[in-house]
C-alpha cells in the first residue's frame, strides 16, 4: 500500500504548532501500514495577499514528481485551496482512493460564491469524507451537500500528553490560553477580561501575535500577573499544562479543539465559550464549564467562581477531564485511519 499525505498546514520555525496533529498522524502511520507512506506538506508562514498566492502556486508547482508516483490512497487535510492536487491527480490516476479530513477552519468560513461553486464541482473526487467533530459534519452537509463517512478526530499523542503522576506538582497559574492571537480565538476577549480581574490572578498565556503580544506584554508590566511564551514545543506545553488549574478557551469558531483534548489528557479541565463545538467536548460539571460566547463578563464570572473553587470539587473536575476521550489518542485513530485506507482499497 502507497499512501501520500497532503496538507497546507505543517509545523515550521516560524509556526511551531501549525498542523502538528498532520506531523503527528504522518509519523504514527509510517509505523503502522504495511507499505510506504509519504506526505506532501506546506510549512507555514506569515505571509498575506500577493505572497500568499505566490506561495501556493510555488507548492501546487512542486507537486510535480509526485505525478509520476502511483499511490493508492491520497489523504488530504483541509479541504481549501489543496483540493485542486488530488483532482487532478485522479484525473491520471481514476483507481487512485482519496481520503479528505476536513478540520473546521476549511468548511466554517465558506460562504456562498465562486469558491463554493468550484469546491462543489472538484468534490466528486473524494472517496470517503472525515469530518473531526459534529459541527464541522453539519456544515459539511448543508455547505456542499458532502456525504460525511466518519467523524474521527485528529488524535492526541497520549506518549507526550498526561498528567504528572510521578510527583505532586506545584500549580503556578491559574489560567491557561493557547492558541494564536487571532479574533476567532478571543484573545481579546481574554485581554479584556484579565483587565478587569484582580491582579492576583496568575495567567499562562501561549501564542503568537504581534498586537496581543505588545498589548499583554504591557499589562505585564502594569503589575498583572502574567507569563507569556511566544513558542513552545509540545512537551513544553506539557509542562505548563502540568502548572496550570485550568485551561481557558473563548473561541468564537473551533473546528474540533486538540487543544482542548491535549489539556483533558493532562488532567486540566476546560472553560470555553457555548459554541457548538467546545459543547461537543465540555461536559458542563464533569470535565469543565462554559460561558457565553464573546462575553467578557461572563468569562470574569466563571474565572472568579473559579478561583474559589474548593480542592475537593476541583479534584473531581480533573478526574473529569482525565476520564475522557481517552478513545481518540494518536495511535487509536491512525489505527483507524489505517483500516479505512484498506477498505476503500478493496
Amino acid at each position: 500500500m502507497r499512501i501520500l499525505l497532503i496538507s497546507n498546514a505543517y509545523p515550521s520555525k516560524e509556526k511551531k504548532f501549525s498542523g502538528i496533529f498532520v506531523k503527528n498522524q504522518f509519523e504514527e502511520l509510517k509505523l503502522l501500514v504495511d507499505g510506504e507512506v509519504e506526505i506532501f506538506a506546506m510549512r507555514r508562514e506569515f505571509t498575506s495577499g500577493f505572497k500568499s498566492i505566490i506561495k501556493y502556486l510555488k507548492f501546487y508547482f512542486s507537486f510535480t514528481p509526485y505525478i509520476f508516483k502511483k499511490f493508492d490512497v491520497i489523504h488530504l487535510h483541509f479541504l481549501s485551496p489543496l483540493i485542486l492536487l488530488p483532482a487532478f491527480y485522479k484525473l491520471l490516476y481514476p483507481k487512485t482512493r482519496v481520503v479528505l479530513t476536513l478540520h473546521g477552519s476549511d468548511i466554517n468560513m465558506l460562504k456562498k460564491g465562486m469558491e463554493l461553486n468550484l469546491y462543489n464541482r472538484l468534490k466528486t473526487c473524494i472517496d470517503f469524507t472525515i469530518a473531526v467533530g459534529k459541527e464541522v459534519a453539519k456544515n459539511a452537509i448543508s455547505k456542499l451537500n458532502l456525504n460525511v463517512d466518519s467523524i474521527l478526530p485528529v488524535g492526541v499523542n497520549n506518549h507526550v500528553f498526561y498528567p504528572n503522576l510521578k510527583s505532586k506538582s506545584i500549580k503556578q497559574y491559574d489560567f491557561i490560553f493557547v492558541g494564536s492571537f487571532l479574533s476567532v480565538k478571543g484573545i481579546d476577549v481574554l485581554y479584556s477580561a484579565i483587565k478587569k480581574l484582580p491582579k492576583s490572578f496568575s495567567f499562562c498565556i501561549v501564542g503568537r501575535g504581534e498586537k496581543y503580544e505588545k498589548k499583554l506584554s504591557l499589562l505585564k508590566k502594569e503589575g498583572y500577573n502574567l507569563t507569556l511564551f511566544v513558542d513552545l514545543n509540545q512537551e513544553e506545553l506539557r509542562g505548563e499544562y502540568s502548572k496550570s488549574y485550568f485551561l481557558v478557551a473563548p473561541s468564537r469558531s473551533e473546528g474540533f479543539s486538540t487543544v482542548v483534548v491535549e489539556a483533558m489528557y493532562s488532567g486540566i479541565p476546560v472553560l470555553g465559550s457555548n459554541i457548538p463545538q467546545f459543547k461537543e467536548q465540555i461536559d458542563v460539571g464533569f470535565n469543565g464549564y462554559l460561558f457565553d460566547v464573546d462575553n467578557t463578563d461572563a468569562l470574569v464570572e466563571i474565572l472568579q467562581r473559579m478561583k474559589r473553587l474548593n480542592s475537593d470539587a476541583y479534584n473531581d473536575l480533573k478526574n473529569g477531564a482525565l476520564h475522557s476521550f481517552k478513545d481518540i489518542s494518536l495511535s487509536n485513530v491512525c489505527l483507524n485511519l489505517y483500516q479505512i485506507y484498506k477498505r476503500i482499497i478493496s
